[in-house]
Formats: structure tokens, C-alpha cells, sequence
């Protein structure tokens, strides 16, 4: 007799922990418990769930992954899940797969958004394994995955503050500095280019300004707030940050970090292209030094808004997977 399905939700915090909050619809119906790392965004999730807080690894540091083990390995003795739900890197992910192994747990792995032509480090691996890869995104290079569309909800437009109130600018999560952002804004306030309270969100940054607000980190509720009511948002290539600009109709700038200036910790790392689809479709501006922010800025009221998010195709392809129904075939592409 089988078990009743149990979830384990694993994911890295971020834009990957906001994909998964999006799939609340199907995590939802059955028991379920979490994860990942603790960060300001993780520490007070809603609902009861049990969470977990691991120290994420990295590759280049692979006893991390064997000071892992141990406590994934305890978490599955007590919870027992059933299936795991992917939708992180393999800095958490990677040892909940190996132990879903002799566990017989399955093993499911959506593919960030942030990736549209080619898949993450996590689901390369992955596609030399028979765990399902769901994607986000259509993409000859993604054959061995099913596509199920964006996984945000789709979801009234909160009001926004009428002109906004401010500029915001975010480094994210990551614990590696990104100064180069904060220089270049802060050049363009001094030459009248960005105009009016900039509010900066420096993270691992050790960086203050007399010219802009900034502080570190605050909890994900804040940040919302400051994306809604902002002029427009200058951000690295955050998926989490740009969703929320896609959603809340907020136009954005994206100046990509560089492992060439020490802003990466490998030169995979933040290797995504979603910034690039967007500016193909008018969405945004990719920029790379202080001058191409500046046109940037002067071609803000160009960019489209109005992204348009529909999860229901990947909340039942999701049901379909954990269900008694079989698994859509591999690399079925939706018309």
C-alpha cells in the first residue's frame, strides 16, 4: 500500500524560494515540510510547515556538501517524504537528490526561471538522471524537459504609488560584494541623471552613501514594498527581484554581476540569460558600465510592462507527477 504523499520543498533562498512560494497551490493539498537556508527571507515562513535551515555549499568547496549529509540525512529519517520538490541550486538541493536515492523518494526539479535557453548546473546533472526536469521555458536545448510554463501566480496588480515615491536599487542576497552597482548610481545622482530619494539595498556590500539610503537586508515584505512604490529598480540579475518588477508593472534596469570583478565566487556562478530575454522583449535594459545606465535611465519610459503569469499548467502538471496519473513525456512543448 502506498503512502500518503509528503513534500519535502527544497530550495536556496532568493528568487528560487519565491518560485516555490508560487507553487503554494500545489504544495498546498498535501503534507509538506521545508529546506533550505536561513536568511532575513526564509526565517518566518507563513503556514505550519517544518523547516529545516542548512548552511548552503558550493562546489568549489565540496566538504560543505559532506557537512550536509549528516542533517539531511536525520531530516528524512524523522519526516519520511515521499517526493522532493526542487526548485533551488544545488547548493541545497544536490544532497537531498543523492539521499532520494536509497531513500526511494522521487525526485522532482523545476528549472528557474532565470535560465531560458540553457538549464542550471542542478538540472545538466539532473538530465543524466530519470528525475523529471520541468522548465519554464521553451528551448531546443531543453529536449530531455517538460514544459510547464512560468510558475508565478497569476494575480491582480497591487496599486502602486501613482509616479512612486523613490529609486531602488538591490544587490540581492548574495553574500559578495557588488560596489560597481552602487558607484555607478551614485555618479549619476551627482551628474542630476537619477533624480530624487534613492533607497539602496547593499547586502554584502560594505558600502554607506551620503548620497542615497542604504541599509543591508529586510524581510521580503519590505522589499515588495519598495519595489511597488518605486520610480524604477536598478538590480543585479536577481529572477526574484525582476519578478516582482514584472508583476507589479515597476520598470527595472539590470547591471549584471561580473566574476571579473571579484562579484561572483566562480565564473558559473549567475550564469543566467533572463535578463536577456526580457530586454529582446522590451521589458528591460541590460547594463554594464556607468555610461550605459545613464541611456538606460533616459530610456526607461520606453520599456513595456504588463508580463503576463499563468501557473495553472505547471500546478497540474505538478498533480499529475506526485498523483496515480503518468508523467507528461519528456520534452513536450505546450502550443
Amino acid at each position: 500500500m502506498n503512502r500518503p504523499v509528503k513534500l519535502a520543498l527544497t530550495c536556496t533562498p532568493g528568487g528560487h524560494y519565491e518560485q516555490m512560494l508560487n507553487l503554494s497551490d500545489f504544495y498546498g493539498d498535501y503534507r509538506h515540510f521545508w529546506i533550505t537556508s536561513r536568511t532575513t527571507q526564509t526565517a518566518n515562513p507563513s503556514g505550519d510547515a517544518a523547516v529545516y535551515y542548512i548552511q548552503m555549499a558550493h562546489f568549489k568547496k565540496p566538504w560543505t556538501y559532506l557537512l550536509q549529509f549528516p542533517e539531511v540525512f536525520r531530516i528524512f529519517l524523522k519526516e519520511r517524504p515521499t517526493h522532493i520538490l526542487s526548485t533551488g541550486s544545488g547548493r541545497i538541493v544536490f544532497v537531498p537528490y543523492l539521499l532520494s536515492v536509497p531513500f526511494r523518494v522521487k525526485f522532482i526539479h523545476v528549472d528557474t526561471f532565470s535560465h531560458v535557453q540553457g538549464f542550471t548546473k542542478m538540472a545538466r546533472f539532473l538530465s543524466r538522471t530519470k528525475s523529471p526536469i520541468l522548465t519554464q521555458w521553451r528551448s531546443p536545448q531543453k529536449e530531455r524537459a517538460i514544459y510547464i510554463g512560468p510558475i508565478f501566480k497569476k494575480s491582480p496588480a497591487p496599486r502602486r504609488t501613482a509616479d512612486g515615491t523613490h529609486v531602488f536599487v538591490t544587490a540581492g542576497t548574495r553574500s559578495e560584494p557588488f560596489p560597481r552597482l552602487f558607484e555607478a548610481v551614485e555618479s549619476l545622482i551627482r551628474d542630476g541623471v537619477i533624480q530624487g530619494p534613492v533607497v539602496a539595498q547593499v547586502g554584502g556590500t560594505a558600502y554607506r552613501s551620503a548620497l542615497m539610503e542604504t541599509f543591508d537586508f529586510r524581510p521580503p515584505q519590505a522589499i515588495d514594498d519598495l519595489i511597488l512604490n518605486a520610480r524604477y529598480v536598478i538590480t543585479q540579475e536577481s529572477a526574484g527581484i525582476v519578478t516582482k518588477c514584472l508583476k507589479f508593472g515597476t520598470r527595472f534596469i539590470v547591471m549584471p554581476r561580473d566574476y571579473a570583478h571579484g562579484e561572483l565566487p566562480a565564473k558559473s556562478d549567475m550564469n543566467e540569460d533572463l535578463h536577456v530575454r526580457l530586454e529582446e522583449l522590451g521589458f528591460t535594459s541590460v547594463v554594464r558600465n556607468v555610461e550605459e545606465m545613464r541611456a538606460a535611465v533616459g530610456n526607461l519610459p520606453r520599456l513595456a510592462v504588463g508580463f503576463d503569469f499563468d501557473n495553472t499548467l505547471a500546478i497540474s502538471t505538478l498533480r499529475s507527477l506526485v498523483g496515480d496519473g503518468d508523467a507528461p513525456p519528456a520534452g513536450r512543448q505546450e502550443p
